[in-house]
């Protein structure tokens, strides 16, 4: 479910699961967090590279899944803190990582792009949090946007649930570059390299650092969790 390639100090994981437009599932979730660790934790890998296979970069959330658990408490309640667990991935591996994301990223996928260090668009690329048009509240996607945007910014995005073209993406200082698709891996990996420039203990204060203010990823969820309750 992830594709490993290594490159000159570069760790390549890319979402491998075309048939689902890479919809993150609890599989592909918990193999991308063991992927990120496995990265972290290997000397030779400078920094990483988050790409993806098929027509997409990540269709989000897999919602078959999700519907299936929809009359499991349990379940439902481990499912989300999954969620989580996979958006906070990036910044908790203390090693860059850049995202490549072709395509459309949506929901899920768009948050876990934003949640990289870095983010490069490929020219067709496309970011939504197509949510609140089918009646689902975009809780999780509300810190990951704060993160990056001012509120009327994020309320826009998140209630109109428009999708935000790559010039627009980067006019908002969301991504870096945007990049002729056959360059996005390229460009992609010249941004990790740039950016591995310390070991993995003071990277990981560095990243903790960036996110102090607005809240951090974890505060947001934190409230997430208590506005979803709220409406439970």
């Amino acid at each position: 479910m992830i594709r490993i390639g290594d490159h000159d100090g570069i760790r390549t994981l890319a979402l491998a699961r075309p048939e689902k437009r890479n919809a993150l599932d609890t599989a592909l979730g918990e193999a991308l967090i063991a992927a990120l660790r496995e990265a972290e934790a290997a000397p030779e890998v400078a920094a990483i590279v988050l790409a993806a296979e098929g027509p997409g970069f990540c269709a989000g959330a897999d919602l078959g899944e999700l519907r299936a658990l929809a009359d499991d408490p349990v379940a439902k309640a481990a499912r989300a803190a999954l969620s989580e667990a996979i958006l906070l991935a990036p910044g908790d591996t203390g090693k860059p990582v850049v995202a490549a994301v072709h395509s459309a990223a949506l929901g899920a996928g768009a948050a876990l792009a934003l949640c990289c260090d870095r983010l490069v668009l490929a020219e067709d690329a496309t970011l939504g949090f197509p949510e609140a048009r089918h009646g689902m509240l975009p809780a999780l996607m509300a810190p990951v946007l704060r993160q990056h945007l001012p509120p009327r910014q994020v309320f826009r995005l998140l209630a109109t649930g428009q999708p935000l073209p790559a010039a627009e993406a980067l006019a908002l200082g969301l991504a870096e570059a945007v990049v002729p698709a056959e360059a996005l891996l390229a460009e992609a990996g010249r941004l990790a390299r740039e950016a591995a420039s310390l070991p993995v203990p003071r990277m990981r204060a560095l990243k903790r650092l960036c996110a102090a203010a607005p809240p951090s990823l974890t505060e947001g969820f934190a409230r997430a969790r208590a506005e979803r309750e709220a409406l439970a």
